[in-house]
């Protein structure tokens, strides 16, 4: 009974501890410091998953009314890594995502056929623990890099 009752509260702090990363609570400054780190440290895999729900959200597709890109796709990896690293904006989104979002000098995408000049990339950091350091590389191996965008 006492090691039960031991290994119960053992669990119950080791729960405690592993807590997703809330972006509401986090600051824009290290939601950003984050991405940093995860752009220098994402896997191919990482970045391979992020493309297939992009194409799967339609928006490679070039008519309609819904955001896509109008640049060429070979173009789009570098623009994301520019996003994910020196955003100038980034939103806490759900509890656990952050849109980043970076506007260039020319449009990359259009929104019911009015061109747009910003991607924005969501991140969904749900399985970064709390209190991981914004340049801990390692833990970032298992983000999700989640959809890319073009955005207003």
């Amino acid at each position: 009974m006492l090691i039960l009752r031991s290994l119960i509260i053992v669990l119950g702090l080791f729960a405690g501890a592993v807590q997703a990363l809330e972006t509401a609570s986090t600051s824009p400054a290290t939601l950003k410091a984050y991405a940093v780190t995860l752009e220098q440290a994402a896997a191919g895999s990482q970045w391979h998953q992020m493309w297939k729900r992009t194409r799967d959200n339609g928006a490679f597709i070039q008519h309609g009314e819904h955001p896509r890109f109008t640049v060429s796709q070979d173009k789009l990896p570098d623009m994301a890594r520019t996003t994910l690293g020196s955003a100038t904006s980034v939103w806490a989104r759900n509890s656990t995502q952050a849109l980043y979002r970076y506007e260039f000098t020319t449009p990359i995408g259009s929104i019911a056929s009015l061109p747009v000049k910003a991607l924005c990339l969501v991140v969904d950091w749900r399985t970064l623990p709390a209190g991981t350091r914004t340049d801990d590389a390692g833990a970032m191996a298992s983000v999700s890099l989640f959809i890319a965008l073009p955005c207003p």
